[in-house]
């Protein structure tokens, strides 16, 4: 099969997280059916990446490599950007688009000229961009060029609009973009009606190369897999489990995933030093993450998931996939409410209640037939959010 034009993926950096490896699949499936991929990084170098699922066909750059020291004159327009923004931030308000851009073009300028030098010479190439600042950054760049662009924000939307580059900057800038995708209808909604009109809702896809379903007999865990960070409240999770295990004392708490930086770091030792406190230490393994993740956790009794907030929990997603009984935060946006009926093919629970949360943990290890149910009702995911079905409706924005 001949190619067909070309696939640019605009995301700031490749750490394994779960808006690179949705980026991921979607390049794998797109140059499956024919198109060039290419996966481009704004805020790391290509030797930074940490690349768990992009086919080695998809190459993979960078234009935060290019970046050379910021002049005299840019870091004076950054410090004077910054005190305009500073008083609107302080007092709650939307930063004025204005202000915003200056403070963003003045911290991007160089990415935002070797990108828009490189799309100049590629106009018939599609771009998709995830995640700010990659979003405006690629709207900054594409203007008046004839490239389509796509972008998604991934984050939780009702965060995202209180920051600098928030209502404002996205009122402004985002309808730019010639479609926008959502994960949720709550996204969707959330978005300044410019940019929602725009918008269409697709679902994370599931990894096509997750092991069959299982639905034997099951191993004594209550398991989680995820990035370390704070958004996933750990301590939840480890006041739940330790509430549980005074009645089901054979079981034991895994966590497996890693910290990215400094503050996840400090939610990691937070999280161990109320284990700690709780006297369940030895009942929990913090276990590194493995690319045989999967195969590691299928057998086990459930999953559970007790983030604050979320885009589409892809780990929820997988957990659901492999036939694991699953609990979930009935977090914003909404991700975990779209896809799980409740106590149908899974159990929902209110954000930071860790009673709620065990009580549900206790109903999957009462009741054997409940479990089974669950495990079954959630494998058919996989058929409904399959990476073929998703890939083709990304494809029909362009």
């Amino acid at each position: 099969m001949s190619k067909k034009k070309k696939i640019l993926m605009v995301m700031p950096v490749m750490k394994g997280g779960g808006a690179e490896r949705v980026a991921s699949l979607l390049l794998n499936e797109f140059n499956r059916n024919g198109y060039d991929c290419e996966f481009l990084l704004t805020s790391s170098k290509k030797e930074d990446c940490i690349n768990r699922d992009l086919n080695s066909a998809v190459p993979i750059t960078s234009v935060y490599g290019n970046k050379k020291k910021n002049s005299l004159v840019f870091k004076t327009l950054e410090i004077i950007a910054s005190l305009l923004c500073k008083p609107f931030e302080l007092l709650g308000m939307s930063v004025p688009a204005c202000f915003a851009y200056l403070s963003f073009f003045s911290q991007y300028h160089a990415e935002i000229k070797a990108l828009r030098a490189k799309l100049k010479n590629e106009p018939e190439t599609k771009v998709i961009s995830f995640l700010q600042p990659s979003i405006p950054l690629t709207l900054l760049a594409t203007k008046d060029l004839p490239n389509r662009v796509v972008v998604s924000e991934r984050a939780d939307p009702y965060r995202l609009l209180k920051k600098r580059y928030g209502y404002n900057f996205i009122k402004k800038y985002y309808q730019r973009a010639d479609a926008v995708v959502f994960q949720t209808n709550d996204a969707k909604a959330a978005y300044p009606d410019n940019i929602s009109e725009k918008g269409t809702v697709i679902f994370n896809p599931i990894n096509d190369k997750l092991p069959e379903p299982y639905f034997g007999e099951r191993e004594k865990y209550v398991t989680t897999f995820c990035r370390i960070s704070r958004q996933k409240n750990l301590p939840v999770l480890v006041q739940a489990f330790a509430d549980f295990h005074k009645e089901f004392s054979d079981y034991r708490l895994k966590i497996i995933g890693e910290p990215q930086n400094n503050d996840d770091r400090a939610h990691l030792e937070e999280t161990k030093a109320l284990a700690d406190k709780l006297g369940i230490t030895e009942y929990i393994d913090f276990m590194p993450f493995s690319a045989q993740v999967h195969d590691l956790i299928i057998r086990d009794a459930m999953y559970v998931n007790s983030s604050d907030y979320e885009g589409m929990s892809n780990a929820m997603l997988e957990a659901m996939a492999i036939g694991m009984p699953v609990i979930c935060t009935d977090c914003p946006i909404g991700g975990a409410n779209a896809v799980i009926k409740n106590n149908e093919n899974g159990i929902l629970t209110e954000v930071g209640n860790a009673k709620e949360m065990c009580e549900a943990m206790k109903k999957i290890a009462n009741d054997i037939s409940f479990a089974d149910k669950l495990s079954k009702n959630a494998s058919q995911i996989r058929n409904n959010l399959s990476l073929e079905n998703t890939a083709k409706k990304w494809m029909e924005l362009f």
